[in-house]
């Protein structure tokens, strides 16, 4: 099993919440018994193969990979090293890696996807480490009829202290939880917060991002309020984002390091260029559901648009500088166009092949954009290069379905299975 150890239920003291993360995106968890938990840390927990991997986004079964969704098992292998502990009171958690019953790789496992990465990353000589900025909205009243737990202003105190008893208690959880988190604020929209956590090896950012949201949700729940973080939380409600920090760096060199020109060096580029020619087909893996397209609009700060820039929150790839005093290593990359509807390890993975794949081309980018691009008239986006987005999942999935790169990286089965979960059904 993953993260083996002689003594594995170390700090385990009540039950324990196992959960991985499936093509639709959804967290699907067992709550095991503490008297169990010891000999379910040795040998796994069988699960419905519908229930850990071919339900769509709305719990609907599907067939994929040759594989008919009423029938077989599949094996959830906690990660004894991930344990956490969810408060004093409350049960313990870990992710799972999928794998089939015979114990051998599940092709579908966002786990094992990451690694993969990581791996081919350090062939390279290269190592990376990621970074989420979650975006939730809060609310009160019935669920048919929210109040927004806020409302304003955007970015200050008294969102914070109009919610205080829920915004100390969710600091405190994440420190017992071991979340890293650097911040928490009130967003632009009505009863929006964020959650920025600090930049980890891959791997431990993903596990970090569904913990974060299972710590979010659980304290909301506690103050009789429902943290929601879909991307579009309701009708004239601002748009939630899940936006991913990139910074890589070559033997130890950080290569978003700014150079002579105040802009990454020719490998931070040459990344930056794999990310912008893989975007259209990532869309659908950053943000893979039909309402994630209501948000990746123009003026909605969500990169919309096919470009790259310092600074700019309204280009895809906005190129974030060290900040002064700070060391090079804080150069990074923030992808925008994300939201919580993506499996996290699934668009990890994918933006770091992509990165990899500019990287070995030896790519080179077009020029930053220095301005919002919706200040640009269309022939002027044209002749700079800029381009929008995919409209829709269904156009980005087509565009995921054809691309080589992340096929070649993530495995046709994966995609597959993908494509099959998230493609809009009736």
């Amino acid at each position: 099993m993953s993260g083996s150890t002689d003594d594995r239920s170390v700090g385990v003291d009540g039950p324990l919440l196992i959960t991985s993360v499936d093509a639709a995106g959804r967290e699907r968890s067992r709550l095991i018994p503490r008297a169990r938990v010891d000999s379910v840390l040795r040998t796994g927990v069988h699960a419905s193969i519908s229930s850990v991997a071919l339900f769509t986004p709305t719990d609907d079964p599907v067939d994929a990979l040759g594989r008919d969704a009423v029938i077989g098992d599949l094996l959830l292998a906690p990660d004894a090293e991930r344990i956490a502990r969810l408060g004093e009171r409350g049960p313990a958690w870990t992710p799972a890696d999928v794998r089939e019953i015979d114990g051998t790789p599940f092709a579908g496992c966002g786990r094992r996807a990451v690694r993969r990465q990581q791996t081919r990353l350090a062939e390279r000589g290269l190592s990376a480490r990621i970074g989420f900025e979650i975006e939730f909205t809060l609310d009160g009243g019935e669920a048919v009829d929210p109040s927004p737990a806020h409302t304003g202003p955007a970015y200050g105190q008294h969102p914070i202290l109009q919610n205080e008893a829920f915004a100390t208690e969710l600091l405190t959880e994440f420190d017992a939880a071991g979340v890293p988190a650097l911040q928490l604020h009130a967003e632009h929209g009505h009863g929006q917060f964020e959650v920025a956590l600090d930049a980890r090896d891959p791997l431990d950012a993903c596990d970090d991002d569904v913990l974060a949201r299972l710590v979010i949700d659980r304290v909301a729940l506690r103050h009789g309020l429902r943290a929601d973080f879909s991307p579009i939380p309701r009708v004239g409600a601002a748009s939630n984002g899940m936006h991913i920090h990139l910074s890589l760096a070559r033997d130890g060199a950080p290569l978003f390091s700014p150079d002579s020109d105040d802009a990454p060096g020719s490998a931070g580029k040459a990344a930056i260029a794999g990310i912008l020619a893989e975007l259209p087909a990532l869309t659908a893996l950053l943000a893979g559901s039909v309402p994630s397209y209501e948000r990746l609009r123009p003026g909605r700060w969500s990169g919309a648009t096919v470009c790259w820039g310092p600074g700019n929150r309204e280009a895809a790839v906005r190129y974030v500088a060290s900040t002064a005093g700070g060391s090079a290593r804080g150069a990074n990359i923030e992808i925008k166009p994300g939201d919580a509807s993506a499996n996290p390890y699934y668009a990890v993975a994918a933006l770091l092949a992509a990165a990899e794949n500019g990287i070995a081309r030896g790519a080179v980018p077009p020029a930053p954009v220095l301005v919002s691009p919706t200040r640009l008239s269309e022939g002027e986006r044209a002749a700079v290069g800029i381009r929008p987005l995919p409209s829709s999942l269904t156009e980005a999935l087509a565009e995921l379905d054809r691309s080589v790169v992340l096929r070649a990286a993530l495995g046709d089965a994966l995609i597959d299975l993908y494509l099959a979960v998230r493609t809009p059904h009736g």
